[in-house]
């Protein structure tokens, strides 16, 4: 090859490089939104999850004593639950805001009776009873892509249920 050759190569060869000069940054502008709204999505869907695990968790803690008729000194026994499912919740750190938190508790004489009219009375339960744990939480959604396809005014209701029986204490 002669040098002309080579030259007039290598002169195109620039060329296209100045062509395509900026291509990368125009990828970029195109793809990084999608990126970081995926990425910005995971990550919201891991803490959501993370405080559902927390939450059912802590019920789960929650409920066991209960069902033992446990009650701190100088407390009742809904005082004592409360107490205790709270302690389990701040693990979350202050992603989990306990005063948001609902707990409601029903109990019921046999496991065929729950959910029937008037046959549940709210509260603890007395030794045997059934109780249903229904511990909710709005979690509140950073992003507002994700509020508007899982959410409800910006949260997201996270509601786990615990079912046992009480213990034949007393």
């Amino acid at each position: 090859m002669n040098r002309a050759g080579y030259f007039s190569r290598f002169h195109r060869g620039i060329g296209r490089d100045r062509a395509r000069r900026g291509v990368t940054a125009v990828e970029m502008a195109l793809i990084a939104p999608a990126f970081f709204l995926l990425m910005m999505g995971i990550t919201e869907m891991c803490l959501i999850e993370g405080a559902q695990q927390i939450l059912e968790n802590a019920a789960f803690n929650t409920s066991r004593l209960a069902k033992t008729g446990y009650v701190a000194t100088g407390e009742t026994q809904t005082q004592t639950v409360q107490q205790v499912l709270f302690n389990e919740l701040q693990s979350y750190g202050t992603l989990i805001n306990t005063a948001k938190v609902t707990v409601t508790t029903d109990a019921y004489n046999s496991f065929s009776s729950i959910g029937e009219a008037g046959q549940g009375t709210t509260g603890l339960g007395t030794a045997s009873q059934i109780v249903v744990y229904v511990v909710s939480y709005p979690w509140p959604l950073f992003t507002p892509i994700m509020s508007n396809l899982i959410g409800t005014s910006g949260h997201l209701t996270l509601t786990t249920r615990i079912v046992v029986r009480n213990e034949p204490y007393g």
